[in-house]
């Protein structure tokens, strides 16, 4: 896919698109449209057919599941009447090429898959897609859905065991039977787009995130290379007076591409208004650091800490410790804005995992910690580990259907997604002394002062938008998705005789 970047402009609930020359002009590609229009029939009292190729900008918003095309907006360069339009009008299909593992040959291959979208909205528009009935641009909104695989801009690479863009198109005709007309009446016809038409992606909140940070750590004679998103919402904030919220991303969101970790698991949704509410006048800052492989990577070979090889002499470690622990210190000392006594850290499975070592590292650093299906393993948990984190406030969150980094009894279905708690005698569920039950154990039975444990049944689709082939019963994901409900503000407990939400929580812990 070509990415390029748009800025985007957030007011009113509505996103516009800001693209050079669109405001009270035409855009260069307005013009292009406007002067390759070719004049079929100029009698005088016929209306002319105008043939055009617009140009479309994708719009992609993370989702639950992982990102999703939720948009086309084509660039017709003149006001186009929208009572000639419906869902019916356009075909649109996404043509997608990545590389697949084949389970057989256990290669790679090349794969080209064209598969159809289906139009769930279709309007005259603004360059942002908000309707505007005197628009030059029309928005095309498409199905979505987590197995709607058409509309997903990633591709799980089994071989490099990471989420991968893959190169996206959009195949976009008129049907046969449909017309669009501009609003003085002229037949507009409208050549077959491809993705040579393409002008660029919207990455919704995604692009409001500066995605460029690197940093080398220098160690030994050895580099560490990392990459990094940061989120900034009051540049004019005074120094010292904005919380930093950091998020450690899981192993399928490793590499060099930040904008794969905050869209591959929802992370932009910490920059919404929901949960910067919480965070004062200045908002919170946020941090997305992203490693080359793994954060259980134990020696930068991409070997897991918890491989057999490693897991009983590892002790927890991670080869990127000291290198994330410099880009937070370097990052700190670039913005003298960011209050250093309110640091929080989290993030999901690897991403846990980190969190939990980077806790036991540097214990007097951080305010609070928000770890998700943390992959710590108890064989790790030492009592002086438990006794150097006791007085950090802790929120874990899991699900019992946890099959990747398992807390209760179960098998792996032949799915290889979904995992079948194994009951006991009574029929309860068999729970494991192991991650983040273990922790919770370990630092309740050591008096912590302030940990809290969402343990939910499963993951589940808790917005009413997906449901299982009844039709009823709310769509399931894997069990390990327990970021899930984190990122979208859903788990909660009473603190102090209130129930009170994780990052409503997370705004109060300040370091002493």
């Amino acid at each position: 896919m070509k990415r390029k970047v748009l800025s985007l402009l957030l007011a009113a609930s509505l996103i516009t698109v800001l693209m050079p020359g669109c405001q009270n002009a035409k855009s260069s590609r307005e013009e292009e449209v406007t002067t390759n229009a070719e004049t079929m029939e100029t009698t005088e009292g016929k209306k002319e057919s105008r043939v055009i190729t617009p140009g479309y900008i994708t719009i992609t918003e993370a989702q639950d599941w992982g990102p999703a095309i939720t948009k086309v907006i084509l660039n017709m360069g003149v006001a186009v009447d929208g009572e000639s339009l419906s869902t019916e009008t356009f075909s649109v299909s996404s043509e997608r090429k990545y590389t697949e593992l084949n389970w057989k040959t256990f290669e790679s291959e090349d794969v080209d898959s064209i598969e159809e979208r289906t139009i769930s909205n279709l309007y005259v528009s603004d360059a942002g897609g908000n309707p505007d009935k005197e628009g030059t641009y029309i928005t095309i909104e498409m199905e979505i859905g987590p197995e709607l695989t058409a509309g997903s801009p990633f591709h799980y690479d089994m071989s490099a065991m990471k989420n991968v863009y893959v190169d996206t198109d959009y195949l976009i005709s008129v049907n046969e039977d449909k017309t669009v007309k501009d609003i003085t009446g002229n037949v507009l016809t409208i050549e077959k787009i491809t993705g040579a038409d393409e002008e660029g992606n919207v990455n919704v909140l995604g692009d409001l995130f500066d995605v460029s940070g690197t940093y080398a750590f220098e160690n030994a004679g050895k580099t560490i290379d990392l990459s990094y998103a940061s989120y900034v919402p009051d540049e004019n904030a005074k120094e010292a007076s904005t919380p930093l919220i950091i998020w450690l991303h899981g192993a399928g969101e490793g590499g060099t591409d930040p904008t794969i970790s905050i869209m591959g698991n929802k992370v932009v949704n910490l920059a919404t208004d929901e949960i910067q509410q919480y965070f004062g006048e200045t908002g919170a800052e946020i941090l997305a650091p992203q490693c080359r492989t793994m954060w259980m990577d134990v020696d930068g070979t991409g070997i897991y800490s918890t491989d057999e090889s490693q897991i009983d002499t590892c002790d927890g470690k991670s080869y990127y410790t000291e290198a994330l622990k410099g880009l937070i210190d370097e990052y700190i000392i670039g913005h003298p804005e960011v209050d250093t006594s309110r640091i929080y850290i989290g993030g999901c499975s690897n991403g846990g995992y980190m969190t939990v070592n980077m806790l036991i590292n540097y214990p007097d650093f951080f305010a609070a910690a928000y770890p998700v299906c943390e992959a710590y393993s108890v064989k790790w948990l030492s009592e002086e580990k438990i006794a150097d984190i006791k007085d950090i406030p802790i929120w874990l969150t899991a699900a019992k259907t946890d099959g990747t980094v398992p807390v209760y009894k179960g098998t792996t279905g032949e799915d290889y997604a979904s995992y079948i708690l194994e009951p006991d005698d009574n029929g309860e569920a068999i729970p494991l002394d192991d991650y983040s039950n273990a922790l919770y154990d370990r630092l309740m039975e050591a008096n912590a002062r302030d940990v809290h444990y969402s343990l939910f049944e499963k993951v589940t689709d808790t917005g009413g938008n997906y449901f299982e082939e009844d039709g009823t019963t709310p769509y399931e994901y894997m069990g390990h998705w327990s970021w899930i409900y984190t990122l979208n503000n859903e788990c909660t407990d009473s603190v102090g005789g209130k129930e009170m939400t994780i990052f409503e929580w997370l705004s109060m812990q300040v370091k002493n």
